[in-house]
Formats: structure tokens, sequence, C-alpha cells
């Protein structure tokens, strides 16, 4: 956006940005290495007087003095501060959770880590049905890994899709030899000679030689939290992710920010919206003050078919279906009290985008037009701006990129 001060970025871990999605699909599967992940080369932060403080962790602020204090004493002053601490995987709460062989994945760390576990592993247990167990069970499939799915909710996705989505993704992976169990609690892990079992009360033992844990994320508001700023389902920010002290701001999936599309606040842990609350924080501190009000949207690649998610699903009393599960493209459109809330996709990326920019526009759709094979959704909602990219993020940082 311009501006030409100087950036410090700090971050407890050892490398320069990179993404996170492709951790549980194409780095995990081998396709990839550690430096297709980065989000820019090396000079690029020098060039742009950004200083990268890399592998030591932010243990205070100091709000009068305006002052950042790292674990190893050093300290760092701001006239601004944006806080981008995400979200911490949420611990399986069992006896011998933390045994070895028990993984969690949201870091190059752990995706790595991981990697050199599964290369002699044959049973890998997968504790979570949401999108990342999932990505992670297509991963291993096609490595030929016997995988068992364990979800504690009745369904699979069941906080992200309805429930004809869900089913569609259950039967994809049972199409796939994946043995998933729904409505199943993990009581204990335990060890069993080399191996690993999950134990499952009444439901019975699965043994493996890995169990990848996928239950949620708690957002990172512990520094937030000790420096008096408000907390409220993450760091409370308003409508240009400004907390509670003007000069320090939130982004990303620790932070709860009032959503004029939704009616309430909220908290998203997306790519998305941590990328659009980034830019938004980066022209509001260039001088140009720019409101975030964007519906969530998410994406995930498992086998041959893409899931994609837009709005929400919570309080639909009324869904329409385009296309048919049985060729694998279908959207499902969610109304609540006539108006158009949200849509999941099978394969159906022109809808897709055309449903973000229906919903970010707050432009009306009706369940008769959604119903209509007729009605040219594209058309209804044409592209306009250069940043209403149409394609995920990762593709579209490649294409800037190059």
């Amino acid at each position: 956006e311009g501006y030409q001060g100087g950036i410090t970025l700090i971050s407890d871990e050892p490398h320069a940005p990179y993404q996170r999605p492709p951790l549980s699909k194409e780095y995990l599967a081998g396709k990839c290495g550690a430096d297709w992940l980065w989000y820019r080369p090396a000079d690029f932060y020098k060039r742009q007087n950004v200083r990268l403080v890399l592998g030591r962790r932010a243990v205070s602020i100091d709000r009068n003095a305006r002052i950042v204090a790292l674990e190893d004493g050093e300290t760092v002053s701001y006239e601004s501060l944006v806080l981008a601490t995400g979200c911490a995987p949420r611990r399986l709460p069992v006896p011998g959770a933390d045994l070895p062989g028990v993984c969690y994945l949201r870091t190059l760390a752990d995706a790595s880590a991981l990697r050199e576990r599964l290369r002699i592993a044959k049973r890998v247990v997968v504790v979570g049905g949401g999108f990342i167990g999932l990505e992670v069970a297509a991963v291993l499939r096609t490595q030929c890994k016997h995988v068992t799915v364990i979800e504690a909710q009745d369904r699979v996705l069941p906080r992200v899709v309805g429930p004809i989505v869900s089913q569609f993704a259950h039967e994809v992976h049972a199409a796939h030899e994946v043995q998933i169990a729904t409505g199943v609690g993990v009581t204990a892990i335990r060890q069993n000679g080399e191996s690993l079992e999950v134990v499952c009360g009444e439901r019975g033992l699965y043994p493996a030689d890995v169990i990848i844990v996928g239950v949620g994320v708690i957002p990172e508001i512990a520094l937030a939290s000790a420096a008096g700023l408000t907390i409220d389902n993450g760091v409370s920010v308003d409508e240009f992710c400004r907390t509670n002290d003007p000069n320090i701001y939130a982004i990303g999936d620790c932070a709860s920010h009032p959503n004029p599309i939704y009616g309430r606040r909220v908290r998203f842990e997306t790519v998305q919206n941590a990328v659009e609350q980034g830019r938004a924080v980066a022209r509001t501190l260039s001088g140009e003050p720019t409101e975030y009000a964007q519906a969530a949207w998410v994406w995930s690649d498992q086998y041959q078919y893409r899931f994609q998610m837009v709005g929400h699903n919570d309080n639909a009393d009324e869904t329409i279906m385009r296309g048919d599960p049985a060729k694998g493209s279908f959207a499902v459109f969610y109304f609540a009290n006539g108006v158009f809330i949200g849509m999941n996709g099978v394969n159906r990326p022109a809808e897709f985008a055309a449903c973000r920019r229906i919903l970010n526009r707050r432009m009306p759709l009706s369940a008769a037009q959604a119903a209509d094979p007729t009605f040219d959704l594209v058309a209804y909602a044409p592209l306009r701006k250069r940043m209403e990219f149409d394609r995920p993020w990762t593709q579209v940082k490649r294409a800037v990129s190059a």
C-alpha cells in the first residue's frame, strides 16, 4: 500500500512466513518440499524494509510504553502493533494423549515430523472428521495406508457443511476404503507393544502405528489477555480490526469481529479471513481506513473433489440443490427466513465464486432463483474488482509471485 516505514515481524517459529494449507495436502503427500511453501523469497523482506525476528516468542506487551518484550529479553518498540497469533491445536483430553506417535498438524515442524513417522506406518487412526482429518485421510489412502477416521459427532464435517455434503464426503471416503466411525468418543490411548490403541469405550479398540488428532483449535489470546485487551471468543476488535487499544490491531484466527453479513460477532478460522483482514489493516495503517466485512469461505481438496463453502448454514430453514451428487458436481444453497445465507459446493467453482460476491455485496438471491437451473448466477454477480479473486489463495499467491 506504499507504506515507507519499517516493519518488524515476530514469530516463535524459526521459518520465514509460509502457507499452512498445503501442510495437510501437497506437503504431507511428499509432492512438494518446504521451499514451495514460502510466501516470498528471502530477499523480499530486506528490500521491503521488513525485519524478521524468528524463533523467538513475544511474552508481554507494555501498552503505555508501546513495547513488546521477547523471551530472550530483547524489546521491540512500536507505533502500531498487529496481533496475528492464530490458533493452537486443541489437545485430546484423554489418558495417553501424550504418547509418542500421537501427532497434531498445525506447523511446518508438525508436518515434517509426521511425514517421517508415516514412512513406515501402515495403520493410521485420524481422530476428528473435520477438514484437516479428511484431507489427511485422502492423502494417506493415496499412499495405501489403512485409515480409520473417528468423529465424535454423528456425521463428518459437522461444523462447516450441511447434511447433504456431509453424506457425500462420507461416501467418497468410504469408496476409497477409509473406515469412518461417527458418534464415537475417544476415552483413552494406550501402548500395545510397538503399536498404539485408540480406546473408544464400548465402541471398541482401533489399533494404529500413528494417531493424528484434528479436533479443532483454540485462539492464541494469552499475550492479548495479559496486556488487558478485551477478549470475546478471541481478541475482540471493531470493524477496522482495532482492539480496545487504538494502537493495537488483531487479525486472523485469533480475532473476533462484528460482521454485518452475519449480524453478530464472529471469529473465522480460514486462510481467506486472515489474508483479507491483513489487507484491510494494511490499508488502514497506510492512511486509508478500511472496514472488514466479508463472508467466510474455505476450500478443501480431497481426491478428485474440491469442496468449497461460503457463508454458513447454522439456522437454515430451506435448502436448495443444483447439480447431481451422483455425478460428483453439485451445490447446496441455504436460506433462513427467505434470506440467502450460504452455499456448499462440490466441483462448482464458478457458482461458488458468484455466491461469494452475492454475499459480500449483500445482493438479494431468492430460493426460486437458486432452484432455477436456467438462472445464471455468474452473470448475476460478475467479477468487477481486481481483488475479487475466483481462485483459492494458494493459486492466487503463486500467480502473483510469478
